[in-house]
């Protein structure tokens, strides 16, 4: 048997490392969506190897403690989202892992992280539990190669990240999807986060600290949606979005943006949508942003700023 599916009943009781060592066979273990089934925690977990799994699912569970006895295995997907692990995971928990690529923890309450697991991680999702502190700063400059070039979706949004934004960040240049919202980062915005990555399709850093001016070196054609919203940024809109084609979503509410409205945008030819929202935004809306020349766009949104002029002619 290769594959084992029990999701979604009501298996209760301890899943132990030497009933899973029997499956010699075994490379896909869903066990997902049993609210009473848990994992074993003992302190000889890890003398067990299972060379043959590769991707095991245990969301939904009653997990609390990051399991060891995978460590050593050649898994490329771990699942433990919507779990209740608490506390931290240590350096030495982190350590091993060296097939994994997608690692799941959202939803549990995880407070430290001192190593992220793996260094061939490709997506890493955090989002949802009760991280605290400079942890991105600790954790990119712990890893090696520093940080691992694989990654290309890190989800750590709505946690208690403080500190600000480590210029390392800038070298997952195979990133897509970078979303650190919802936390108290603070400090100004890397300026090359406009450009590490030609592959960046997502960069979502809204409800944070963040201030200053917003990066202008946006270069990659890639970029769909860019939320920068309720923070403390000034200065202008950047000039350098024309060059961000592929843009569909556009959300700078929120602010303390001085800038007049950036007509040029309508060079945009897939904006759809446009939040500019409670900035001190100024000047004349004489010429429609409504026009034919933002052709695609849905949803416009300017107000609780400092515009004049007639918006309809």
């Amino acid at each position: 048997m290769t594959s084992l599916n029990l999701s979604s009943n009501n298996l209760s009781g301890v899943i132990k490392p030497d009933m899973l060592s029997k499956l010699r066979s075994l490379t896909d273990l869903d066990l997902s969506n049993n609210r009473l089934l848990s994992l074993s925690t003992g302190n000889n977990d890890g003398n067990y190897s299972f060379p043959g799994l590769e991707i095991v699912s245990f969301s939904s569970c009653s997990i609390r403690q990051f399991p060891n006895f995978f460590r050593s295995s050649g898994l490329v997907g771990l699942d433990l989202s919507n779990n209740n692990i608490s506390g931290r995971i240590s350096k030495w928990e982190g350590e091993g892992w060296e097939q994994l690529r997608f690692l799941y923890l959202s939803y549990n309450f995880l407070t430290t992280l001192e190593q992220f697991p793996g260094k061939s991680l490709e997506v890493l999702d955090l989002h949802s539990n009760l991280l605290q502190g400079p942890i991105l700063s600790t954790c990119l400059n712990l890893q090696v190669p520093n940080p691992p070039q694989s990654m290309e979706a890190f989800f750590i949004s709505e946690n208690k990240l403080t500190g600000n934004i480590p210029s390392l960040i800038c070298n997952w240049r195979s990133l897509q999807v970078l979303d650190l919202s919802n936390n108290s980062l603070s400090g100004s915005i890397p300026d090359c986060l406009g450009n590490f990555s030609d592959s960046l399709e997502v960069m979502n850093l809204q409800m944070n600290k963040f201030y200053g001016k917003i990066p202008d070196s946006f270069m990659n054609n890639s970029l769909r949606n860019l939320f920068l919203n309720d923070n403390q940024l000034e200065g202008i809109v950047p000039s350098s979005l024309a060059n961000c084609g592929s843009l569909e979503i556009l959300n700078f509410g929120n602010n303390k943006l001085t800038d007049t409205f950036p007509h040029w945008l309508a060079s945009l030819p897939n904006l759809q949508v446009l939040i500019l929202r409670s900035n001190l935004l100024h000047g004349s809306l004489s010429t429609s942003p409504t026009s034919s020349d933002f052709s695609k766009l849905r949803i416009l949104d300017l107000s609780q700023n400092e515009f004049t002029g007639a918006p309809c002619q």
